[in-house]
């Protein structure tokens, strides 16, 4: 009887990757959203957006596609100054620079040309004249993402005043002052001066209580009151 020596497959892990989402104007399929780079809960590391396999360092990898760094960026709408290393390393990175600057005189010197032109706002001249042209999609959607924030945080901090104000009048809401206001014949200009609001927006608080406004007969007047 011969026995026969079961051989072993080695087989490769899976590598976790998913179908092309998304599509660049040339056709070339992504793993990932244009101007955006994504990051793995958890490990954090990074999606290359050509391959959809996850590395901690994407900027070695790129070349097997064909891309440097800088031409990455630009292809996949990222920011110029985009790390495609994850945040972990990026870190790691920064201490041993940090610890580098500190303990080599050399270093501090040339780096202190760079330092200066900063201070003076020359760098960011410069660095403008080189980058001239129309900012990446990242940077934009970064933007607009930090205008959208400061406006709800604007809004916020207004109703936050406006919600004191009203508490200190003695009313848990707007509406309710407004149609008391009006019922003890209140004017608009004063309603406007006690809540810390517009005309525009009053006019519309008003509207939602209840109460309409009709522009008053004489020139220079504020507007008057009347219930619905």
């Amino acid at each position: 009887m011969t026995n026969t020596a079961a051989t072993r497959v080695r087989r490769s892990p899976p590598v976790h990757t998913h179908a092309h989402l998304w599509l660049l104007l040339d056709g070339t399929g992504l793993h990932a959203p244009y101007g955006q780079l994504v990051i793995e809960p958890g490990t954090g590391r990074i999606c290359c957006h050509l391959c959809g396999r996850w590395y901690v360092s994407l900027g070695g990898h790129v070349r097997r596609h064909g891309h440097t760094a800088e031409s990455y960026r630009e292809t996949m709408g990222l920011c110029r100054n985009r790390p495609l290393v994850a945040e972990t390393l990026s870190r790691l990175i920064a201490t041993r620079q940090s610890a580098a600057y500190l303990r080599s005189p050399e270093l501090r010197a040339r780096l202190a040309v760079g330092q200066e032109l900063c201070k003076t706002g020359r760098l960011a001249t410069l660095a403008a004249t080189v980058h001239a042209g129309s900012p990446s999609p990242e940077l934009t959607r970064l933007r607009r993402a930090a205008l959208d924030a400061g406006r709800l945080t604007r809004a916020a901090r207004r109703d936050r005043a406006l919600a004191d104000r009203l508490r200190e009048l003695g009313f848990a809401d707007l509406s309710s002052y407004l149609r008391h206001a009006h019922s003890i014949g209140t004017s608009l200009r004063s309603m406007a001066k006690a809540t810390g609001l517009g005309w525009s927006r009053l006019r519309r608080e008003l509207d939602a209580a209840g109460v309409a406004t009709r522009p008053a007969s004489s020139e220079g007047c504020a507007p008057t009151a009347i219930a619905r």
